[in-house]
Order: C-alpha cells, then sequence, then structure tokens
C-alpha cells in the first residue's frame, strides 16, 4: 500500500510502543487527550521494555505530546546502552483521539453510548465493557477499520458544544503529516522509536498500513514497522502489539 510520503536511501524500522499503563487505565477511563501518570506497574512495564530494547541504537525517538507518553519514551530509554545523546521528540501529530464528552467517564457508557447511536441493544446501565463492546463488534462484522472509523465519526458527531473532535479522516491527515516527517527526518534509515497511544496506534495500522488488529493493544506493547524507501510502503515485522520486549527486559 502506497501510504505516506517518504525519501530516498534504505529501510528505516519504526519501534511503535503504546505508553504505559496509567491511572486512568487501571480505572477502566476514557482517556484520549485528557491524560494521567502512570502506575507503579506502568512505570514498571516501559522500564522493562526499554531493557528489552537497550541493545537497540536509535536514531531518535519520537512521542506523542501528552505526558503519558513523553514519561513512557524518556524511562524505557533511559534503560538503553546503544544510543548516545537522545532525547524525546514530541509531536502533536502522534497525540490520542479525542473522545469529545466522554472524556475522563468510564469506557463502557461512551461504548454503550455508541451501540445505541447504531440502534444495537446493550443492557441497561452496563458497567462491563465487553458488554457493551459485543454488538458494537458484531455490528461491523468484525472489521476493524470500520469499527474505528465509525467510532471516531460518532464522537465528532455528537460533539457539538465542545467541538475538541476530529473526524476519522482527520485523525489520518494528522498521522499522515507525522508520520511522513519522521520519514524525512531520517533519510538514512535505521531505528527510531515512536510512543503513542492505543486508538491512534490501531489507527495507524489499520488505516494507513493496512493490517487489521483484532485486540486492544497492550501497554508497553511494541509494533515494527518497517518503512521501504523504494517502494514507498510499509510492512510489519513480528506480531502487533508484541510484548517480548517487556518479558525479556523483566529478566534482566
Amino acid at each position: 500500500m502506497d501510504v505516506f510520503a517518504g525519501a530516498s536511501a534504505e529501510k528505516l524500522t519504526i519501534y511503535v510502543v503504546r505508553h504505559g499503563e496509567t491511572i486512568f487505565n487501571l480505572m477502566d477511563r476514557v482517556q484520549g487527550i485528557c491524560d494521567s501518570i502512570l502506575t507503579e506497574k506502568g512505570i514498571t512495564g516501559v522500564v522493562n521494555m526499554g531493557k528489552g530494547l537497550r541493545g537497540v541504537p536509535f536514531n531518535a525517538v519520537y512521542a506523542s505530546d501528552l505526558k503519558r507518553a513523553v514519561d513512557s519514551a524518556r524511562l524505557a530509554m533511559k534503560q538503553n546502552r546503544a544510543t548516545k545523546g537522545w532525547t524525546v521528540i514530541e509531536k502533536p501529530e502522534l497525540r490520542e483521539v479525542s473522545f469529545g464528552i466522554f472524556e475522563g467517564g468510564p469506557n463502557s457508557a461512551m461504548y454503550a453510548a455508541f451501540a445505541e447511536y447504531l440502534g444495537l441493544f446493550v443492557p441497561n446501565y452496563t458497567t462491563v465493557i465487553s458488554a457493551a463492546m459485543t454488538p458494537i463488534v458484531q455490528y461491523y462484522g468484525g472489521d476493524m477499520k470500520k469499527f474505528i472509523k465509525g467510532f471516531v465519526d460518532f464522537n465528532k458527531k455528537i460533539d457539538t458544544e465542545y467541538k475538541i473532535t476530529e473526524s476519522a479522516d482527520e485523525v489520518y491527515a494528522r498521522l499522515q503529516k507525522g508520520m511522513s516527517e519522521i520519514i524525512a527526518e531520517n533519510p538514512d534509515g535505521g531505528n527510531v522509536m515512536l510512543v503513542a497511544h492505543g486508538l491512534s496506534i490501531c489507527f495507524l495500522l489499520t488505516a494507513a498500513v493496512g493490517t487489521e488488529v483484532s485486540a486492544p493493544l497492550e501497554n508497553s506493547s511494541v509494533t515494527k514497522l518497517v518503512y521501504d524507501y523504494a517502494s514507498k510502503t510499509y510492512s510489519i515485522e513480528g506480531p502487533a502489539g508484541d510484548m517480548s520486549y517487556v518479558e525479556a527486559g523483566a529478566k534482566l
């Protein structure tokens, strides 16, 4: 798939990391453009992930400008033994999707509202996210690309008061701009780290790269994207949401 604009030369390996667990993750709260601090488990996860990648030399380290992503990148890179003089480059283009009026509220309530918008039945006052998610997944036939687009556009449509959301096309354009800049800034190939968020990474993989993500990405997981400058295409090396780096780092 011909996606983001690139330069000449070789290949660039992008280690795409989901930030460590936060307080809102722990509480199952909606966390898009709002932020919360890393939990102790979250800190341990990104530290171990960093240890698992400590032998990888990185040209550059990029992160969403939300604090949970920046903190995760710094904690991970402090474990690195192969990169000298690194700094975290904050990019607002890598931010999480905004969830509008649902920011900070229960995840289950947001998905229940989306299900009802689609005319689907959900249990009254459901507090279990899976109960709200199941009919939506069935509605889209398991197609995550359609699900993500529909979900993001729903949040945009009902955000008539605050107007802090984006359409699916706007999210894609934002991610496209950020990735194009990263590729242009690393024309000689090599490795970069990119720390972002659960839905923005899924959006990137499904809408931009064409890879289906069948399950939510875990905190501190790594997905290796390889960009080929000659063909201007991406491929994924290994599994999406790989937790092996965290596991390896925990043993060091």
